[in-house]
Formats: C-alpha cells, structure tokens, sequence
C-alpha cells in the first residue's frame, strides 16, 4: 500500500476515489468511514469488496430487509424471538423461519453490501481510516463484489454537487489511457462514446463543448472513465519552455537540452522507485501518444538514461523551417513530460506526482 492512503489527500477527494485506489492496489484490509455522524466498515479482498463478520452490522441489515421490502415488522419481529429463543444469528433465524430462504438470503446480503458502499459514493467530508490486512479475512458471507461496476452504478447516480466536486478544473488535459480494454467494464454507450471525443486529448471544458448528448451527462461519463483508469487528467503539466521562449537555433539547442535534463530527472526518479521496470513504463506511455507527436518526436529514440536522440536530419530541418516548427516541437516536450509525469502518477500516486512536478520546476533553474 502506498503512502497516498495516510495523506491529507486521501481525507477529502470523492468516495469514488477511494474505492478505485483500493481496487488498483488489489488490497485486502478494511475501510473505516464516519460520514454523517454514523461510523461505517467495509471489508476488501484483493482489490474486490467483501462482506465478512468485520463489515457485516446486523441491525443495519435488519433495517434493510424493511426498508426495502424484503420483510415487514412482524417477521422481523418472529426473527429476534426466534433468535433470542434459540441464541443463534438473526441470519439463521431468518431462514428458519421462512422469512428468506438461503439462496435469497445470499442474494439479499449482496445486495446490502452494494447499497452500503454506493451510499458512500454520494457522501463528502467523511472521516476516513484504511488497515490492511496481510492473513485471511474474517468469516465472509459475500465475496468478490466487482468494484468497477460498483464505481459505475454509483457516479451513474451521483449528485451534480457531488460529481462537481470529484471531476478536474474545466482547464485541465484530459486524455484517453490504454492502460486495460473498456469491454472490460460493461460500459454504456454513453460512456463509450465520450471515450471516443477523447482522442486527441482535450480540455476538460472542450470535451463538454464537443459532445452532442450535454455538459451534464458528459461531465458524468468522464468521471466514470477517470475512477476506471480508462483516462486522466494533466492538471500538474512541466513545461519546457514558457511563452517567449528563445525560438533561435541556439534557443533550441538549450530547450532540448533543458527537456532532455528533466526527462533524465523523472526516469531517475521512477528507477529509483520501482527499479528496471521504469524503462517498459515510460516506453509504454511515450508509444500512446507518439503519433500525435511532431514528425521529430515521432522516430525519436529514449535512450537508457531516459533522454531522447532525434534523428540528425530530422533534428536540422526542425531548426531551419521557421517558428511554427519550433513551436511544434516545444508543444511536443511538453506532451512527453506529461505523459511521464502521469506514469508517476498512475505507478505511484498523486503524491509522488505532486513531489516530482515541484522537483521538475527546479530542473534547469540556473541555466
């Protein structure tokens, strides 16, 4: 488990959020959440959600056999005597008494621990504690309660309050990942479809814009594809160069310099963490997005270092063809250090992001 879980962070994003991470990581372990005053647990298994002896509140079930049909207040009634009479569970004494019998007692406890976890995802401002767990769970009574479909019933149904809160400013760069297959996840053509207005990346703003099915449904279809890992957001971007870059072939040679010192610094980075799988990762994310790259970038080499070689006459025409070129050029460094700071993000959480940015901005102060 990363630090993300102990951090400032974790204590104030969307629910949603939450659980994704979990599901991420594959945990096992438990969450803890006080929302509205009422103290709740929910149990995971290897990233899945379970309901086991820990997470499993008998009176909170109780109430939802009669809040949702399932029973009135006499059976529920003849169920505690029995309960009582035999000192046995309220479960056992449900289907001895012909209140449910097994197989829909099985179906109706799934179906609470759903409705539990999908009520947390319209909460906000709730207290939050997470523990893993390393041995075996506790008795379990639901196992393997897919979380992705959990994440996607749940922003379905989210508040507007509630989704506005969870999405990226209107500015920020979404982009289409191809980090795992969307048939994977039983998306719906809405969902689908605003996967689709993703490619090339937009603002968040111009996506909605784009859309023909309105701001509303769009703004909740991306958030279902962000929780999912299917896109993302650059809001923390390192630039290259800012505005009023030098654009002369001196000016250049400094700029690429300059870029090819701070993808050094964040393939050093992502070595020192995970080690000589930060080579695959990188080249991973710079193959999702080399063919909207300039014609420069696009037969680049990454070398060992994580520096990039472009090819010699390739590199001469970028510098002799005018500014428009150059500006391409620079628009593409700062596509590159984009997509590397994300494979931060998405291999070792927001804060290692947060922390390699700020390291970044650093990078070539004194040049």
């Amino acid at each position: 488990m990363d630090d993300w879980f102990a951090s400032e962070e974790f204590s104030r994003v969307p629910f949603g959020r939450v659980l994704a991470e979990i599901w991420r990581q594959g945990l096992s372990g438990s969450l803890y959440v006080k929302s509205g005053g009422t103290p709740k647990c929910l149990s995971f298994e290897r990233g899945t959600l379970v309901l086991d002896s820990v997470s499993f509140e008998e009176k909170d079930f109780l109430r939802y056999l009669l809040t949702s049909g399932e029973a009135d207040l006499i059976s529920l009634t003849r169920v505690e005597e029995h309960a009582q009479k035999t000192d046995g569970s309220s479960l056992r004494a449900l289907v001895e008494t012909s209140v449910l019998g097994p197989e829909r007692l099985w179906a109706v406890l799934e179906a609470f621990a759903r409705d539990e976890a999908l009520a947390l995802i319209s909460m906000s401002g709730d207290e939050r504690e997470f523990h893993t767990r390393s041995g075996p769970p506790a008795r379990v009574y639901v196992d393997a309660i897919d979380i992705p479909g959990l994440i996607l019933e749940g922003v379905r149904t989210i508040p507007d309050d509630a989704l506005a809160a969870a999405l990226p400013p209107a500015g920020d760069v979404v982009r289409r990942l191809a980090t795992s297959s969307p048939e994977a996840f039983g998306l719906s053509r809405t969902e689908r479809y605003v996967l689709g207005l993703l490619e090339p990346p937009k603002s968040l703003a111009d996506v909605c814009g784009a859309s023909d099915i309105g701001e509303a449904a769009t703004r909740r279809a991306l958030l279902a594809l962000i929780l999912l890992g299917l896109a993302a957001a650059s809001g923390q971007r390192p630039k290259t160069a800012r505005l009023g870059a030098d654009l002369s072939l001196a000016g250049m040679d400094r700029l690429m310099g300059l870029f090819n010192a701070k993808c050094a610094f964040v393939f050093k980075y992502v070595s020192k963490e995970v080690g000589p799988v930060a080579f695959p990762l990188i080249g991973k994310a710079l193959d999702e997005i080399r063919g909207r790259l300039d014609p420069a970038f696009q037969t680049a080499e990454l070398k060992p270092d994580g520096r990039f070689e472009l090819k010699s006459l390739l590199k001469v025409n970028a510098n002799i063809v005018g500014d428009e070129c150059r500006r391409s050029m620079l628009r593409s460094m700062d596509e590159i250090l984009a997509a590397e700071v994300l494979v931060v993000k998405r291999t070792l959480g927001p804060d290692h992001e947060s922390a390699l940015v700020r390291s970044l901005e650093k990078v070539g102060e004194a040049a």
